[in-house]
Protein backbone atom coordinates (compact mmCIF):
# COMPACT_ATOMS: atom_id res chain seq x y z
CA UNK A 1 0.00 0.00 0.00
CA UNK A 2 2.82 2.18 -0.12
CA UNK A 3 0.91 3.99 -3.58
CA UNK A 4 -1.55 5.94 -0.91
CA UNK A 5 1.48 7.72 0.94
CA UNK A 6 1.95 9.71 -2.97
CA UNK A 7 -1.51 10.50 -2.56
CA UNK A 8 -3.50 12.81 -0.91
CA UNK A 9 -7.17 12.59 1.05
CA UNK A 10 -10.16 15.13 1.86
CA UNK A 11 -12.50 13.89 5.05
CA UNK A 12 -16.09 15.49 5.55
CA UNK A 13 -17.47 14.51 8.69
CA UNK A 14 -19.63 16.61 12.08
CA UNK A 15 -18.75 13.63 13.98
CA UNK A 16 -16.94 14.91 16.74
CA UNK A 17 -16.81 11.37 18.81
CA UNK A 18 -14.65 9.65 15.59
CA UNK A 19 -13.01 12.39 14.19
CA UNK A 20 -9.89 13.16 15.34
CA UNK A 21 -9.44 9.18 15.76
CA UNK A 22 -9.91 8.65 12.08
CA UNK A 23 -7.85 11.57 10.94
CA UNK A 24 -5.03 9.95 12.98
CA UNK A 25 -5.91 6.80 11.29
CA UNK A 26 -6.15 8.02 7.73
CA UNK A 27 -2.84 9.96 8.40
CA UNK A 28 -0.65 6.92 8.53
CA UNK A 29 -1.54 5.52 5.10
CA UNK A 30 -1.33 8.98 2.90
CA UNK A 31 0.96 11.93 2.27
CA UNK A 32 -1.74 14.56 3.38
CA UNK A 33 -5.19 14.36 4.96
CA UNK A 34 -7.71 17.70 4.92
CA UNK A 35 -10.45 17.97 6.84
CA UNK A 36 -14.33 19.98 6.54
CA UNK A 37 -17.01 19.46 8.54
CA UNK A 38 -19.55 20.65 6.03
CA UNK A 39 -19.85 19.69 2.38
CA UNK A 40 -19.49 23.48 1.45
CA UNK A 41 -16.60 23.80 3.65
CA UNK A 42 -15.37 20.35 1.39
CA UNK A 43 -15.99 21.65 -1.54
CA UNK A 44 -14.03 24.61 -1.07
CA UNK A 45 -11.26 22.67 -0.28
CA UNK A 46 -11.41 20.06 -2.84
CA UNK A 47 -11.42 22.83 -5.48
CA UNK A 48 -8.18 24.40 -4.37
CA UNK A 49 -6.28 21.14 -3.22
CA UNK A 50 -7.97 18.47 -5.57
CA UNK A 51 -7.26 15.05 -3.24
CA UNK A 52 -7.13 11.94 -5.16
CA UNK A 53 -9.14 10.25 -1.78
CA UNK A 54 -12.62 11.60 -0.69
CA UNK A 55 -14.06 9.94 2.63
CA UNK A 56 -17.04 11.48 3.46
CA UNK A 57 -20.37 11.10 5.82
CA UNK A 58 -23.33 11.14 3.66
CA UNK A 59 -25.49 12.69 6.69
CA UNK A 60 -23.19 16.00 6.88
CA UNK A 61 -24.85 19.00 5.40
CA UNK A 62 -24.68 19.31 2.03
CA UNK A 63 -22.35 16.00 2.18
CA UNK A 64 -24.04 14.17 -0.55
CA UNK A 65 -24.56 17.33 -2.93
CA UNK A 66 -20.76 17.96 -2.89
CA UNK A 67 -20.21 14.68 -3.89
CA UNK A 68 -22.67 14.95 -6.96
CA UNK A 69 -20.64 18.29 -7.90
CA UNK A 70 -17.51 16.22 -7.64
CA UNK A 71 -18.43 13.67 -9.83
CA UNK A 72 -19.80 16.45 -12.44
CA UNK A 73 -16.10 17.26 -12.32
CA UNK A 74 -14.19 14.44 -11.65
CA UNK A 75 -14.96 10.68 -12.70
CA UNK A 76 -11.84 9.83 -11.40
CA UNK A 77 -11.62 10.79 -7.98
CA UNK A 78 -12.13 7.85 -5.23
CA UNK A 79 -14.90 7.61 -2.87
CA UNK A 80 -15.40 6.28 0.51
CA UNK A 81 -18.50 6.53 2.39
CA UNK A 82 -18.18 6.44 6.26
CA UNK A 83 -21.04 6.62 7.91
CA UNK A 84 -22.84 6.37 11.56
CA UNK A 85 -26.13 5.24 10.49
CA UNK A 86 -26.96 2.33 7.47
CA UNK A 87 -29.61 3.22 5.02
CA UNK A 88 -30.83 1.53 2.05
CA UNK A 89 -31.72 4.85 0.68
CA UNK A 90 -27.93 6.36 0.97
CA UNK A 91 -26.58 3.05 -0.17
CA UNK A 92 -28.61 3.72 -3.45
CA UNK A 93 -27.12 6.68 -3.85
CA UNK A 94 -24.01 5.43 -2.57
CA UNK A 95 -23.61 2.90 -5.61
CA UNK A 96 -25.18 5.33 -8.16
CA UNK A 97 -22.27 7.86 -7.54
CA UNK A 98 -19.49 4.82 -7.80
CA UNK A 99 -18.47 4.91 -3.95
CA UNK A 100 -15.45 2.42 -3.86
CA UNK A 101 -16.80 1.05 -0.01
CA UNK A 102 -19.55 1.92 2.61
CA UNK A 103 -18.19 1.75 6.27
CA UNK A 104 -20.44 1.95 9.20
CA UNK A 105 -18.87 3.53 12.04
CA UNK A 106 -17.12 2.51 14.33
CA UNK A 107 -14.70 0.85 11.78
CA UNK A 108 -11.56 -1.47 12.88
CA UNK A 109 -8.53 -1.29 11.82
CA UNK A 110 -8.41 -4.22 10.11
CA UNK A 111 -11.35 -3.00 8.24
CA UNK A 112 -9.97 -0.12 6.89
CA UNK A 113 -6.74 -1.58 5.84
CA UNK A 114 -8.76 -4.19 3.35
CA UNK A 115 -10.44 -0.88 2.31
CA UNK A 116 -7.07 0.80 2.06
CA UNK A 117 -5.79 -2.70 0.21
CA UNK A 118 -8.27 -2.25 -2.47
CA UNK A 119 -8.19 0.89 -2.97
CA UNK A 120 -4.07 0.61 -3.59
CA UNK A 121 -4.80 -2.15 -6.15
CA UNK A 122 -7.52 -0.07 -7.87
CA UNK A 123 -5.02 3.15 -7.92
CA UNK A 124 -1.94 0.85 -8.77
CA UNK A 125 -4.09 -0.36 -11.72
CA UNK A 126 -5.01 2.67 -13.22
CA UNK A 127 -1.75 3.84 -12.93
CA UNK A 128 -0.37 1.39 -15.00
CA UNK A 129 -0.10 1.76 -19.54
CA UNK A 130 0.01 -1.72 -20.50
CA UNK A 131 2.91 -1.22 -23.32
CA UNK A 132 2.77 -4.94 -24.57
CA UNK A 133 2.06 -8.72 -23.19
CA UNK A 134 4.37 -8.71 -20.26
CA UNK A 135 5.76 -4.83 -20.58
CA UNK A 136 3.99 -1.83 -17.89
CA UNK A 137 5.28 1.77 -17.42
CA UNK A 138 4.22 2.62 -13.54
CA UNK A 139 2.75 6.59 -14.35
CA UNK A 140 3.24 7.16 -10.72
CA UNK A 141 6.28 5.47 -9.67
CA UNK A 142 8.00 6.12 -13.30
CA UNK A 143 8.98 2.55 -13.10
CA UNK A 144 9.60 0.18 -16.06
CA UNK A 145 8.34 -3.47 -15.00
CA UNK A 146 8.59 -6.65 -17.02
CA UNK A 147 6.21 -9.14 -15.91
CA UNK A 148 6.76 -9.01 -11.98
CA UNK A 149 9.92 -7.38 -11.87
CA UNK A 150 11.59 -3.81 -12.21
CA UNK A 151 13.60 -3.01 -14.87
CA UNK A 152 16.34 -0.60 -13.69
CA UNK A 153 16.77 2.68 -16.05
CA UNK A 154 19.08 5.76 -15.30
CA UNK A 155 17.20 9.16 -14.66
CA UNK A 156 17.14 10.07 -18.08
CA UNK A 157 15.99 7.07 -19.75
CA UNK A 158 13.60 7.18 -17.38
CA UNK A 159 12.63 10.79 -18.23
CA UNK A 160 13.07 10.15 -22.01
CA UNK A 161 10.81 7.17 -21.68
CA UNK A 162 7.73 9.03 -19.72
CA UNK A 163 7.79 11.61 -22.03
CA UNK A 164 7.19 9.05 -24.65
CA UNK A 165 4.62 7.12 -23.05
CA UNK A 166 2.49 10.69 -21.79
CA UNK A 167 2.44 11.64 -25.98
CA UNK A 168 0.38 8.49 -26.43
CA UNK A 169 1.66 6.91 -29.44
CA UNK A 170 2.72 11.00 -31.45
CA UNK A 171 5.59 11.91 -32.44
CA UNK A 172 8.45 13.92 -29.94
CA UNK A 173 10.84 15.69 -31.90
CA UNK A 174 14.75 16.12 -30.99
CA UNK A 175 13.51 19.25 -29.20
CA UNK A 176 10.97 18.06 -27.29
CA UNK A 177 13.21 15.30 -25.92
CA UNK A 178 16.16 18.06 -25.07
CA UNK A 179 13.76 20.33 -22.64
CA UNK A 180 12.36 17.44 -20.73
CA UNK A 181 14.82 14.93 -20.18
CA UNK A 182 17.53 18.07 -19.80
CA UNK A 183 15.16 20.34 -18.38
CA UNK A 184 17.56 20.43 -14.91
CA UNK A 185 20.56 20.97 -17.30
CA UNK A 186 20.06 23.95 -19.76
CA UNK A 187 23.40 25.03 -19.87
CA UNK A 188 24.59 21.46 -20.77
CA UNK A 189 25.52 21.14 -24.55
CA UNK A 190 23.36 18.43 -25.55
CA UNK A 191 23.63 17.39 -29.34
CA UNK A 192 21.39 15.36 -31.67
CA UNK A 193 24.18 12.26 -31.25
CA UNK A 194 23.61 12.48 -27.70
CA UNK A 195 19.84 12.21 -28.19
CA UNK A 196 20.57 8.87 -30.02
CA UNK A 197 23.25 7.34 -27.61
CA UNK A 198 19.75 7.69 -25.18
CA UNK A 199 17.59 5.99 -27.36
CA UNK A 200 19.78 3.56 -28.21
CA UNK A 201 20.63 2.37 -24.55
CA UNK A 202 16.97 2.25 -23.82
CA UNK A 203 15.85 0.72 -26.60
CA UNK A 204 18.50 -2.21 -25.26
CA UNK A 205 15.92 -2.77 -22.07
CA UNK A 206 12.69 -2.84 -24.33
CA UNK A 207 11.05 -4.86 -27.11
CA UNK A 208 12.77 -4.68 -30.23
CA UNK A 209 9.71 -2.37 -31.59
CA UNK A 210 8.62 -0.55 -29.29
CA UNK A 211 10.06 2.38 -29.39
CA UNK A 212 9.68 3.63 -33.53
CA UNK A 213 11.75 6.70 -35.39
CA UNK A 214 10.79 8.72 -38.58
CA UNK A 215 13.01 11.09 -40.42
CA UNK A 216 11.85 14.92 -39.39
CA UNK A 217 9.33 13.27 -36.80
CA UNK A 218 11.02 11.61 -34.22
CA UNK A 219 10.48 9.07 -31.64
CA UNK A 220 6.98 7.89 -30.88
CA UNK A 221 6.18 4.37 -28.43
CA UNK A 222 4.18 1.73 -30.27
CA UNK A 223 2.19 0.19 -27.72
Amino acid sequence: MKNLKELTMLYIDFDKVYTEEYLSLFSGYFKKVYFASSGDDGYRIYNEKKPQIIVVEPLVSSGLSLIKKVREEDSEVDLLALTEYSSTEILREMIDLHFLSYLVKPVGVERLESTFLKLSNRVSRRGRVQLDLYFQWDTQSKTLLYKDGIIALTKRESKLFNLLVTKKGNFCSDNDIFFYVWSDDFNKSISNSSIRTLIKNLRRKLPKSLIENKYGLGYRIIA
